[in-house]
């Protein structure tokens, strides 16, 4: 045929094999560079997480909004050991997700290959991940199922940067297994969640902390983020004040989508679920027996 060259079958599969291999090689060397960067967030990430809790840890002890309390060392120690054990899920659970964010992002690019690129792109896309944790917590709300282990969360009476660590390992598996097809669809990378965690984790410890702030300064801070006070409401005894301010980096969802309290909030209130929040519930066992009873 006019104008193709014959290629000797023999040629044309060394030739195909030699390129797979270039393409083998290719992504493997794409992978290095994401990894090598990772690695230096996800520590970073870590470290400003553990800083933050230490610093609030502290500032509870000096300037503290609810006075009266137990122990504090063994309140933390139920909920951090809520966290520990949370950790068997998280870890292997994130290398995971990104092992498949990685294979599916190499053919399929969703909603991120719509957004521009760059730093523009980046932000867009931190705007969704925000946008579905805002609805997810809501979902834990709005579902029986779901709620059901929500609710060892919530069943906390005694406020604190702790907190922000208290969940049922029922959940954090859940929130791994919904969360996935949300960042297959977006197209969300490695990096951007890693960015996301590093910048959420500090906000969700401050307002889950018992910290005593000033209105003036959560009045202001509360424009852009969820404050100690939109939080403490969240976590209000009564239903219909609990069933609101969802947010966890930024209250611009509340704001959008009709969730947002606002009200005094006294240094007396009561905090947690009625029934499931005195004493004796608040073991490491019962909290993971929790859910399954009744």
């Amino acid at each position: 045929m006019a104008g193709k060259s014959f290629v000797p079958p023999c040629t044309e599969l060394a030739h195909n094999s030699y390129l797979r291999k270039v393409a083998a090689r290719e992504r493997r060397q794409t992978t290095k560079p994401l990894r090598a960067m990772t690695l230096p967030l996800q520590s970073t990430a870590t470290m400003i997480a553990v800083g933050t809790g230490a610093l609030l840890w502290i500032a509870e002890g000096i300037l503290p909004f609810f006075r009266v309390r137990s122990s504090r060392g063994r309140h933390a120690f139920v909920n951090l050991g809520l966290a520990a054990t949370n950790l068997l899920i998280i870890l292997p659970a994130d290398i995971a997700t990104a092992a498949i964010l990685e294979q599916t992002g190499a053919t399929f690019s969703g909603l991120r290959g719509y957004l521009p690129d760059g730093t523009p792109g980046t932000i867009a896309m931190l705007l969704l991940l925000d946008l579905w944790l805002y609805l997810w917590h809501r979902m834990n709300h709005e579902i029986p199922i779901f709620w059901r282990f929500h609710a060892v969360h919530h069943s906390d009476a005694e406020l604190d940067v702790t907190s922000a660590w208290r969940f049922h390992p029922g959940e954090i598996l859940l929130s791994e297994l919904v969360r996935l097809p949300f960042l297959v669809l977006t197209g969300a990378g490695i990096r951007e969640l890693i960015i996301y965690n590093l910048l959420m984790n500090p906000v969700i410890q401050f307002h889950h902390s018992n910290v005593r702030l000033p209105e003036r300064y959560d009045r202001i801070l509360r424009t852009v983020i969820p404050t100690p006070l939109l939080h403490r409401l969240h976590h209000s005894t009564i239903r219909s004040e609990h069933d609101n301010n969802y947010g966890a980096l930024l209250s611009i969802w509340d704001r959008l989508l009709g969730t947002l309290l606002i009200g005094p909030v006294e240094p007396t209130k009561a905090l947690g679920l009625e029934g499931t929040s005195g004493p004796d519930w608040q073991k490491w066992s019962t909290l993971i027996q929790k859910p399954f009873r009744g």
